[in-house]
């Protein structure tokens, strides 16, 4: 098994993990620009206009810098802590352990590959305006992760694979996610009406 030798070779490890979380932002970035540039005349999201999740990266996204100093060093800081977590995590648990921080972020780029792809085929032939709370927003991307994580649950058992087991732990934690950061955005009103730009 490939994965396997990743456990051996815990500097590799940290330095994939290193570019999947730049990846995740730079396709964050891509999409962002994209929306800005197309997208973002036919969807609004509300109360606060973005297509991140995680609240303490709205701004950052929103200046849309490919090379962002501060979230570089947090991915290098991760890299490295994934590294030396491998250094005394049990064996029986180094594959699983893999596949979940691998799993964190393959879900969120394949999540922004899909996004991106949408957007840029929405230049034509895409009219109106749709406007999504938030809140909204979160349940239904709760929802992908949840179908996400059944369909890789499934795949686990039937192949025995550890590593899909931990990359569908880490699909149950993104469902997770979102409602945490639901929790951050005001309730949806009662007269709940669109924004007005």
């Amino acid at each position: 098994m490939v994965v396997s030798w990743f456990t051996q070779n815990v500097w590799a490890t940290g330095i994939v993990t290193f570019v999947l979380m730049w990846a995740d932002w730079v396709l964050t970035i891509v999409q962002e620009r994209e929306r800005s540039l197309h997208y973002g005349d036919h969807y609004e999201s509300y109360p606060v206009n973005t297509i991140e999740g995680n609240p303490l990266l709205q701004s950052s996204v929103a200046q849309r810098r490919i090379v962002d100093p501060k979230h570089l060093l947090l991915a290098a800081v991760l890299g490295a802590a994934v590294a030396g977590a491998l250094l005394w995590v049990p064996p029986l648990v180094q594959v699983p352990f893999i596949g979940y921080v691998w799993g964190l972020f393959l879900i969120a780029v394949t999540t922004h590959l899909g996004n991106l792809i949408g957007y840029r085929a929405s230049r034509r032939g895409l009219h109106g305006r749709l406007a999504m709370h938030l809140r909204t927003g979160y349940l239904v991307q709760m929802g992908r992760h949840i179908a996400l994580a059944l369909f890789l649950v499934l795949v686990a058992l039937l192949a025995a694979s550890p590593f899909v087991a931990g990359v569908a732990v880490a699909a149950i934690t993104s469902a997770a996610r979102q409602l945490l950061w639901m929790r951050r955005i005001p309730p949806i009103d009662e007269t709940d009406s669109p924004p007005t730009t």
